[in-house]
């Protein structure tokens, strides 16, 4: 019942590892809209604390030109950037939320500041407060929409890296995976 003249199948080599499941990616409208929320909310919070903070350091090295008691001004100056650095990593999430806090707290005022300056500071003096806000405002917004955008766009919306061209090893069974069977990434000949 046999062909004696056939060759015997060959044996079983080694597989090569199985490709983890596909996970299917589901709605990401959660972490746009959380990404906007927390960069929205940290950036006047830490915004104001700077500018309270760089305020009163000012006034205090006018008043004494030096800087020996201006800890406490220094160390608000310091909480209110760490509370900016909040709102830009943000972006990690998504880059929209430092985007759009970047045009809503930084070049939307900066615009209003330059179109009509008169209007800006008569909002401003309506604060409820006894400190003049924003005395470097020509100088704060500018730089919170520059250093915000910049964020966002750095952020999450970067291109997917090909690990095979990029020399970082990617998921396990990918080409460049320590471990894969397959050939290994060699750089271009230049």
């Amino acid at each position: 019942m046999t062909d004696t003249g056939a060759p015997p199948p060959p044996p079983p080599g080694p597989q090569p590892p199985a490709l983890p499941p596909r996970v299917v990616r589901r709605s990401m409208a959660l972490r746009h809209v959380v990404s906007a929320v927390v960069a929205l909310g940290a950036t006047p919070i830490g915004l104001l604390v700077f500018d309270y903070g760089a305020g009163k350091y000012s006034q205090e090295r006018l008043a004494y030109f030096n800087s020996s008691g201006a800890w406490t001004e220094l160390a608000t100056m310091i909480v209110g950037a760490g509370i900016l650095l909040v709102g830009a990593a943000a972006g990690r999430l998504s880059g929209l939320g430092p985007v759009l806090a970047g045009v809503v707290w930084g070049l939307f005022p900066f615009l209003w500041l330059a179109i009509d300056l008169p209007s800006f500071y008569d909002v401003i003096r309506d604060l409820p407060s006894t400190y003049i806000w924003f005395g470097a405002a020509a100088y704060e917004f500018p730089l919170v929409a520059t250093l915000l955008i910049g964020a966002g766009l750095a952020g999450r919306w970067r291109g997917q890296v090909d690990p095979a061209r990029s020399g970082r090893p990617g998921r396990p069974g990918q080409p460049g995976r320590p471990g894969t069977p397959g050939p290994a990434w060699r750089p271009e000949p230049q």
